[in-house]
């Protein structure tokens, strides 16, 4: 009788234990749902974040803990917790592989694990470059030529996806709203990349060319990001020498100053939706909203995807008197730049040009 309390303050402690690990279990496990749920609500669906390609690095040795907590810390994943039990229930556990990866924002916690086990990004992955100058309509057929994606599918990305860069909502609504944006480069993406991927890496180009700077030397010259894109993409499709993009630029400036019709063939060409050797005179009678021979001002957006140089030259323009210039060698493409209606008219005599 005398060993009865021993055993019932045995029984005790064991209960009490029992009690704190499982209060233990739920305070942690309620405190991952928590951060987990939280994470869920502030974040953006994927179809609403920039799809960013990041390289990530899993050292050798590395556990699915210490993997899961570099994924977290590149916001590539919600929780690393979670991911560490969905590993586990989906038997990835122990099986991913040490190497550094090109991982993206908008991939699932499966596709992540998936490439994390198979060891490899890019084995299968694509890269093209998008001259400067080329329309969107130009991109989403060299996409669609080297089977990249369809052009149909990435038109449609680019007039109805969502991309949060903030320099796209600096940009009035019209068709084909990222034209101008699209940033002329040589891009590598994954077998699998979507239209969106494709655009946005390009987007994610473009605001890392353009610059706080270049912001403020726009609000100096009294224009706008948008305006000054309009100009880059028209400089981008007139110029054929480094030399002469400055030159251009300030040809547009002086036109625009005195209120003068660009007249800039380009603007035509990419009303009619198609490049020519020579205009017509017909041509010049179009109706459209980027027709500068029409219409006094810029056209309603860029013409084109210009490139750094242009865009520079738009922001930095040459100072000078010239109104006019006249393509003088169709091998060299260099122009002859004139200040008067008379001198513009003796050019295009001299080299042979309508307009």
């Amino acid at each position: 009788m005398a060993k009865k309390p021993i055993f019932t303050f045995i029984g005790l402690i064991f209960k009490l234990g029992f009690l704190l690990i499982t209060l233990y279990l739920v305070f942690h496990v309620g405190k991952y749902a928590y951060q987990y749920t939280y994470k869920i609500a502030i974040q953006p669906s994927p179809e609403q974040r920039s799809v960013r390609d990041l390289e990530v690095t899993i050292p050798k040795g590395s556990s699915t803990k210490i993997i899961a907590e570099i994924l977290e810390e590149k916001d590539l994943i919600a929780n690393a917790y979670v991911f560490r039990l969905k590993s586990r229930v989906e038997k990835y556990d122990g099986s991913f592989k040490p190497g550094t990866f090109i991982l993206n924002t908008g991939m699932s916690e499966e596709e992540i694990m998936e490439i994390l086990r198979t060891g490899g990004m890019y084995a299968e992955g694509s890269r093209f470059t998008i001259p400067e100058g080329y329309t969107t309509e130009s991109i989403a057929k060299k996409l669609d030529k080297e089977k990249i994606v369809t052009a149909s599918d990435f038109l449609r990305a680019v007039n109805e996806g969502d991309f949060d860069y903030d320099f796209i909502k600096k940009i009035p609504e019209r068709n084909m709203r990222l034209e101008g944006y699209l940033f002329p480069d040589t891009y590598e993406v994954r077998s699998e990349a979507t239209s969106e991927e494709i655009i946005s890496k390009m987007l994610k180009r473009f605001d890392d060319i353009y610059k706080s700077e270049y912001y403020i030397r726009a609000e100096e010259l009294g224009y706008t990001m948008d305006e000054i894109i309009i100009i880059a993409s028209i400089i981008e499709s007139e110029a054929r020498r480094e030399e002469e993009r400055p030159t251009i630029a300030g040809v547009i400036y002086n036109r625009l100053d005195q209120n003068m019709k660009l007249q800039m063939c380009s603007s035509v060409m990419y009303a009619l939706g198609k490049r020519k050797d020579r205009l017509l005179f017909t041509d010049l009678e179009i109706e459209s909203p980027y027709n500068t021979y029409k219409y006094v001002g810029l056209p309603q957006g860029p013409i084109s995807n210009p490139g750094e140089a242009s865009i520079i030259a738009a922001l930095y323009p040459e100072e000078h008197n010239y109104l006019f210039f006249v393509l003088k060698n169709e091998e060299t493409g260099e122009h002859v730049f004139t200040e008067t209606g008379e001198e513009h008219l003796k050019a295009k005599q001299k080299y042979n040009q309508k307009f």
